[in-house]
């Protein structure tokens, strides 16, 4: 979930209501410096992924739930 908040005097205030909020349940609330970066980093993450199909074999599948 994507909350777009202001802070003021200490605390975090939503600018637009979640729909689902439940009061007292704890969320994270990323700025948008924080998105742009994990956004730009998966993509970095995807792309590299090709490069480690080697290790998709039998000898290895005992790895892959760890």
């Amino acid at each position: 979930m994507s909350v777009r908040a202001e802070y003021v005097n200490g605390v975090f205030k939503p600018l637009d209501g979640p729909p689902d909020a439940v009061p007292g349940k704890v969320y994270r609330v990323f700025s948008e410096e924080e998105l742009r970066n994990l956004t730009e980093n998966s993509a970095w993450l995807r792309a590299a992924e090709s490069s480690f199909q080697f290790w998709n074999n039998e000898e290895d599948a005992a790895y892959d739930s760890l």
